[in-house]
């Protein structure tokens, strides 16, 4: 696909995260996702600006493969499409505390991507590897803390996030666990939500 100008790549991020902001993407079902791209295929005020570059079918390519994929790593913060949403995740240290402890910090420097993980120690000094995400990326997080494990982490927890406060189905929660025993780490599943940022990031 033609690579958009920059000022037009900008600016359609910028329309395409407002609304995925208002919709709060995340708690968008995945069999609900291509509706909302077809909205914004339809709204004039978005497809005329990738109209001269991208026919609808390569629209809905854009939306899904670059907007959409970015979008829950600009929530973390990371990454240069992040300064285009208004919100945000608060952040590893909240997770780290919520499942191996309040006596536990986030290594400096530690924090990677794909899947987001993070070195964290406590107190005493003992060391975790702490990998999380949605169940919607539950392969991204066995990788991970398998090649954590293999590297030799003594300690690996993976959390799973939720939205919401609604708990994980039975049967989700249940294949969390079973693959999390098979390889001997933990498994948590914590709420974590988006929290409208105060200032935009740069």
């Amino acid at each position: 696909m033609t690579r958009l100008p920059d000022e037009v790549r900008d600016e359609a991020l910028a329309y395409v995260y407002a609304e995925f902001d208002r919709r709060k993407w995340e708690q968008v079902a995945s069999s609900e996702r291509g509706g909302v791209f077809d909205k914004l295929i339809a709204d004039e005020q978005f497809s005329e600006l990738l109209r001269p570059y991208y026919t609808p079918a390569q629209m809905r390519v854009w939306l899904k493969d670059s907007a959409a994929k970015e979008y829950p790593r600009a929530l973390e913060g990371i990454g240069p499409t992040a300064r285009y949403t208004r919100r945000g995740y608060p952040g590893p240290s909240v997770l780290v505390t919520a499942t191996l402890g309040a006596d536990w910090t986030v290594v400096p420097d530690s924090i990677e991507q794909k899947p987001m993980r993070c070195q964290a120690v406590s107190a005493a000094g003992d060391e975790a590897v702490v990998v999380w995400g949605s169940y919607r990326v539950l392969r991204d997080l066995y990788w991970a803390a398998s090649g954590a494990r293999v590297e030799g982490e003594g300690r690996v927890a993976v959390v799973i996030t939720r939205p919401t406060m609604t708990a994980l189905h039975d049967a989700e929660w249940a294949r969390v666990r079973s693959f999390c025993a098979l390889i001997g780490v933990e498994a948590f599943s914590v709420m974590y939500a988006p929290r409208a940022l105060t200032e935009p990031r740069n």
